[in-house]
């Protein structure tokens, strides 16, 4: 599923606890500008920590034509994902329905790719990364390229960055940059999106807090440190 319609969706992910705790999963709220073909949204997304093993991803988006809100899209409905290590499986509970996953070597839900991504950036890797996704009762293929560091200029400033470009792994009929803040957790910056039916979709940050601390600009003293 594309990373910028994910936004339209309010989910849950139950993760195992001893993978997050090796990741240092930390709190945040994100708030962006979307942009689509001339039509202007503002989306939010945060990760909240509740107990335990559960942690709450939300994301939502609202659009607007010439200042007038035409959509909000919140899911009331949540999808969760529960881990039988033991038996092998993941149940995978989403809009009413469970779809058992067989847990193969590599396979992981949305949030955990998240903090993999992550920490294969933080180690320097450039290799070209591929992940197993638990959608619906499928596996997806997400596979990542490291584009490399860049300084980019956003709503709050200036922002050490890291690029890197989704990959489709079945055809190669659009192309999405994503841009991941360095000194912050790797908190999604910005997202650019082009399909060859020319549909432009753009998502970037305009103000968030990470662990409770505001983002500020990299000139800035910072909370966060690689």
């Amino acid at each position: 599923m594309n990373p910028f319609l994910k936004t339209a969706i309010a989910f849950y992910l139950i993760i195992s606890e001893s993978f997050v705790s090796a990741q240092q999963a930390v709190e945040f709220t994100a708030n962006y500008k979307a942009s689509t073909n001339g039509i202007g949204a503002t989306a939010i997304r945060k990760l909240e920590i509740l107990e335990g093993s559960l942690y709450r991803l939300s994301n939502s988006i609202e659009a607007s034509l010439a200042g007038q809100i035409i959509a909000k899209l919140i899911s009331t409905e949540a999808s969760s994902i529960n881990y039988d290590w033991d038996a092998g499986l993941a149940l995978n509970n989403e809009n009413g329905e469970n779809w058992p996953i067989k847990l193969t070597s590599g396979v992981m839900d949305e949030l955990s790719h998240q903090f993999a991504l992550r920490q294969q950036i933080k180690k320097g890797n450039t290799d070209t990364l591929e992940f197993q996704l638990i959608d619906g009762d499928e596996i997806e293929f997400h596979r990542y390229r490291m584009v490399g560091k860049e300084v980019l200029n956003t709503a709050l400033g200036k922002l050490n960055s890291t690029q890197i470009e989704l990959a489709q792994v079945e055809s190669n009929e659009r192309t999405t940059k994503i841009w991941l803040a360095d000194d912050w957790q790797y908190l999604l910056v910005k997202i650019e999106q082009l399909d060859q039916s020319g549909l432009h979709i753009t998502l970037e940050l305009e103000s968030a807090t990470v662990s409770g601390i505001k983002v500020v600009p990299m000139l800035e003293p910072t909370g966060f440190a690689n």
